[in-house]
Formats: structure tokens, sequence, C-alpha cells
């Protein structure tokens, strides 16, 4: 087996969908089109152990599971992996691991500042895709349930209760916009739900849970924005996590 789709997730999402490698921060992916529904992605998962004998940093004492764990990997542009394998001896496991631990360091910082600023023009990017919804589709009657009780369901790590608080404390701006939205356009909130729901179900039907699931559903999010408009997604869902059924299970 390889890296999961879960797990790729995570990474881009943790990565900020930006090169690790210090000095580049190159944005890995991007609408084809604007208002589009294709995203290309650039960025490529690289192993810093390497992933069989003879490949970079080989270690031989690793199982499969842990050569393709998240921690054994690093969200790249094509350029800066084949930087790395073709000049192994300069970029050591431990450089690596370095790399990235800093890197996301600094995406977090990023993330918390992006949350700060999320307002009606971030909120309209990041839900142009709703205009591509037909109708509202998945309806399941469940009862909502607390953020709380879904977080303890869902078993999910401090990392992803990070974000649920960083989106609860803009929570209000969100629910300004939907309701501002549907009174122009009363099917948005059932569409938007929608949306994220199918998205939800296809993660689940692929064995993806917990945390992979949850921040998988917010790289989702914000696939192919700009990092403020990214967080303002990520705000959305984490708005539907309060206000309906989505990660109820």
């Amino acid at each position: 087996m390889g890296v999961s789709q879960g797990t790729k997730l995570l990474l881009a999402f943790r990565s900020g969908d930006r090169c690790a490698f210090p000095g580049c921060e190159q944005t890995l992916t991007a609408e084809e089109n604007p208002g589009g529904n294709q995203t290309t992605i650039m960025g490529e998962v690289a192993h810093i152990a390497g992933l069989r004998p003879g490949s970079p940093r080989y270690d031989p004492n690793m199982t499969d599971d842990q050569r393709n764990h998240y921690d054994n990997l690093i969200y790249l542009c094509p350029t800066h992996h084949t930087l790395i394998d073709k000049q192994a001896q300069n970029y050591s496991v431990e450089k690596l691991r370095e790399m990235k631990r800093i890197h996301e360091e600094k995406v977090r910082q990023a993330m918390k500042e992006a949350f700060a600023k999320v307002a009606f023009p971030e909120l309209e990017e990041a839900t142009r895709w709703v205009r591509r919804i037909q109708g509202a589709s998945n309806r399941v009657n469940f009862q909502v349930v607390l953020p709380q009780d879904k977080i303890q369901r869902n078993e999910l790590s401090d990392d992803s209760q990070w974000i649920i608080r960083m989106g609860l404390a803009v929570a209000g701006e969100v629910g300004r916009y939907v309701e501002a939205v549907a009174r122009e356009d009363d099917q948005f909130p059932e569409r938007l739900k929608s949306g994220f729901l199918s998205e939800y179900y296809s993660l689940r039907q692929k064995g993806i849970f917990g945390d992979e699931l949850f921040l998988g559903m917010c790289e989702i999010a914000g696939q192919g924005l700009d990092f403020p408009a990214k967080m303002a997604g990520v705000a959305v869902l984490v708005y539907l996590f309060e206000k309906c059924e989505v990660f109820e299970q």
C-alpha cells in the first residue's frame, strides 16, 4: 500500500498547500478556471526516509506503514522533490524533518492570522462552488449534537480542535453571510450543506475517519483558493460542524 488519500489531504492542509522547502512556498493547488469545478494539484508527497531499497534515505528497519505514515512525509513542489532526492547527501532525514516542522509552524501562524480576517469578500470567494450545486441531496434527519460531542465521537486531536476553535470564533460572521445570501437565494444554505455532506460521505466510504477526515474536509473546503479565502472555506465548514449534521456519525 502507498500513502492513503486521507494522509495526502492531511499533509496538504497542514502544509497550507505550499512547498515546504525554505524560500519556495510555491502554491501547490490552483483552480483551472475561476469559479470552475476542477483543481490542479502540483504538490508532491515526498518520503523523508525512502520508500524502497535504493531510494534516498532508505531505512531498512522501518515498516512500510512507517514509511507511508504522515510523520515520514513532506509536501513539496516537483522541483524541490527532485532536488532533495538527487542531492540526498545534503538532505538528511533529520534536516527534512526539521524543514517540515518549521514550515508547518509557519502555516499554523498564517492560519491564525487569516481566520482573524475572515469577512464577506473571503466567504464569497470560498463559496463560489455552491452555484454549481443543483439541489439539496443527502438529506438525513439527524438530531444535531453539540460540537464537543462530535469531537469525541470522531476522536479529534488537539490539532483539529484548534481549527474548530478558530472557526467558531468567526461563526457569527459566517452566519451573517449565509443569511445575507439566503435573502437572495433561499436554497443557498441547503446547497451549501449538501455539497459538504457529499464530500463527507465520499471520504467516509473510502475508510477515512478522525483527524484525516476532518482536516481532509478542511483541505477540500479551501482547495484551489488563496490563503485568506482558504481559511474562510474552513470557517464555513466549522460553521456547519456546529449548526447541522455534518460529522454527526
